[in-house]
């Protein structure tokens, strides 16, 4: 079983370089939803725990899980049925990034992994045809404070059957207030303002970055229509610098 390590850790390398970047995070739309057999590149949500019992819920579907250890600077694996040698990856952690060997294909992996969705702020849309503003491939900022240059739109899409989890938004917010919200209404709606449900909220003057939790929601796209509002009230002292939305399931 000596051969054993260096044979798993030379088909991660490879797995590595097809996937160009490992940024130690995975911030891949649709990542919970995109699972296959093979090797994937995901983030664990559920609590922590030694990796047989935190992945129970998959036994017998994956044949092995490496997280990359940065002090160390080396992978630690865990591999069921391997010896303990073999095994240095001893607990799973909320959060942690993990390269994934899944060996069968299963409703349960969209449940225990989660996914993120990233807006960049050049997709958004002033709310009205008067804004006066500047954007670029990630930035977007009014260049005046005027009412009609303060609303920007941006649509949404999320897998069916996915729990929203929580939104980070980045910007800066120098000059003024910026403020960014998850928010979904029915299909049906037109534009009645008292149909429109907040999701999640992110409220600043300062600073360059904030996270906020969602409100409990599982998403239904043959019932709503999801999209995100920003509020920037600071002239060019206020810009938007992308939104990432994380969900569990879909």
């Amino acid at each position: 079983m000596r051969g054993f390590r260096p044979l798993i850790l030379g088909i991660v390398v490879s797995a590595l370089g097809a996937v160009a970047v490992l940024s130690g995070s995975a911030d891949h739309a649709g990542a919970s939803a995109s699972l296959v057999a093979g090797w994937n590149n995901v983030t664990y949500t559920g609590a922590a725990g030694a990796p047989g019992t935190a992945l129970a819920s998959i036994a017998g579907q994956y044949a092995s899980v490496y997280r990359w250890d940065p002090v160390a600077k080396q992978y630690s694996v865990f591999a069921p049925g391997a010896p303990e040698v073999v095994n240095t990856l001893d607990q799973l952690n909320p959060g942690d990034t993990l390269w994934l060997d899944v060996t069968a294909e299963s409703a349960n992996l969209a449940t225990t992994f989660g996914g993120k969705l990233s807006i960049a702020a050049s997709t958004f849309q002033p709310a009205s045809d008067l804004a006066i503003y500047e954007k670029d491939y990630n930035q977007l900022h009014p260049v005046g404070t005027d009412d009609a240059s303060e609303r920007y739109f941006a649509p949404v899409t999320l897998p069916d059957g996915a729990t929203i989890t929580s939104m980070v938004a980045h910007f800066e917010a120098s000059g003024g207030s910026v403020i960014v919200r998850l928010d979904y209404t029915p299909l049906s709606n037109g534009s009645d303002a008292a149909k429109v449900f907040k999701l999640a909220e992110v409220n600043a003057n300062s600073g360059t970055s904030q996270t906020a939790q969602a409100f409990a929601h599982t998403v239904d796209n043959g019932a709503n229509v999801y999209f995100l509002v920003v509020d920037l009230t600071g002239g060019s002292g206020t810009k938007l610098r992308g939104v990432s939305i994380a969900y569990t399931g879909g």
